[in-house]
């Protein structure tokens, strides 16, 4: 039938090709669009798939026309919405949107044979559905990541979420909105917080920390103990109550060889080396009061402990004022609980990623 239709059409053009040819394009449209409950299943089904061979013939104008019309339908030519999705961007907006006709399958054709224009308008529908969005996050354009990030009605998975987290260590434009996903799990605030700038980490210090009194009270007589199972008593140490460091062994730790600053630390504390070695040398300095706090310092040690992880970088200065204020202030701020909550996160996210890595990790 659609050869038949298309002899007709060619014969018919002969003597006015263009009137002739859009006025039977515009009456199988029409009767396309028509309510379902006007045609068969059978002639919608014809209809369909004759109009989606045929539609890149009629002019710019009119598939635009065609294209606001099919998505305003919630039921329609899928074939024909396939085409026009794949048509020229500013034709396509409409069905890549708002359309409802395209399902899944039909969105993640689009995403991988269309143009960066075509993915760009993905990125940005409602309700945009997770093998959607894993399609844009594998083909990685940074651009249409941001957009997609931006979108608070698209669905990421758990891959997508992780990939986009750890892209966000070379790409700053992802930081701010992945913070604003609510996929966004404990663990990865906790691995970018290493890299993202100081008001996001006080962003994730405040959304991704927590009070646990309530699971210290419910848990008592469970987190005072200490177990055999290692892997058990390292996951526990996220939830123990806080624990200070001795003020005298503290004090002989600050004071002593910067040698032993690190491992000491770390024992003290009860994590290790590896987090103990970043915390102190990280630049930014948040990481510094939350240690500080996490252990029980006061102002003072606090100081000495800014002292002692400059003198261990071997040059850099010490912070400048406003530096000084705005660690000084995290310090003054956060409670000890929360501070010790993230300073074992943080042990945990480092585990996590060495193991990853083939690192062996000793239990601290």
């Amino acid at each position: 039938m659609r050869m038949a239709l298309e002899r007709q059409i060619k014969a018919a053009s002969f003597d006015d090709p263009s009137r002739t040819r859009d006025a039977a394009l515009r009456r199988l449209c029409d009767l396309a669009l028509l309510p379902a409950s006007l045609t068969s299943p059978q002639e919608r089904s014809i209809l369909d798939t004759v109009l989606a061979g045929l539609v890149s013939r009629l002019d710019e104008a009119a598939r635009r026309r065609l294209a606001d019309r099919l998505a305003a339908q919630v039921e329609g030519p899928r074939e024909l919405a396939l085409a026009l999705a794949l048509d020229k961007p500013d034709i396509a907006r409409p069905i890549l949107t708002e359309s409802t006709l395209l399902k899944e399958g039909d969105l993640v054709h689009v995403a991988r044979e269309g143009m960066r224009e075509h993915r760009t308008l993905l990125a940005a529908r409602r309700d945009l559905a997770s093998a959607v969005a894993d399609v844009l996050v594998e083909l990685g354009e940074t651009p249409i990541l941001v957009t997609l990030l931006e979108n608070r009605t698209a669905e990421l998975s758990h891959r997508a979420i992780e990939t986009l987290a750890r892209r966000s260590a070379a790409e700053p434009e992802f930081q701010a909105p992945l913070l604003a996903r609510p996929e966004l799990t404990l663990r990865l605030a906790h691995l970018v917080f290493w890299w993202v700038p100081s008001s996001l980490r006080l962003e994730i210090l405040n959304r991704f920390t927590v009070e646990r009194k309530n699971i210290h009270e419910a848990m008592e007589d469970v987190l005072t103990d200490t177990f055999e199972d290692a892997p058990l008593d390292f996951a526990l140490s996220v939830l123990r109550r806080p624990v200070p460091v001795e003020k005298q062994r503290l004090a002989w730790l600050l004071g002593g060889d910067a040698g032993g600053l690190v491992d000491g630390l770390a024992a003290a504390a009860g994590i290790r080396s590896e987090t103990m070695f970043r915390i102190l040398s990280d630049h930014g300095g948040e990481p510094l009061s939350v240690f500080a706090k996490a252990v029980g310092m006061n102002r003072k040690e606090f100081g000495d402990l800014i002292v002692a992880a400059v003198d261990m970088r071997r040059g850099g200065g010490l912070p400048g004022k406003g530096d000084l204020e705005r660690i000084g202030g995290l310090f003054d701020t956060i409670s000890t609980d929360r501070a010790d909550f993230a300073l074992h996160c943080w042990d945990m996210v480092l585990a996590t990623e060495l193991v990853a890595s083939g690192t062996v990790v000793v239990e601290a």
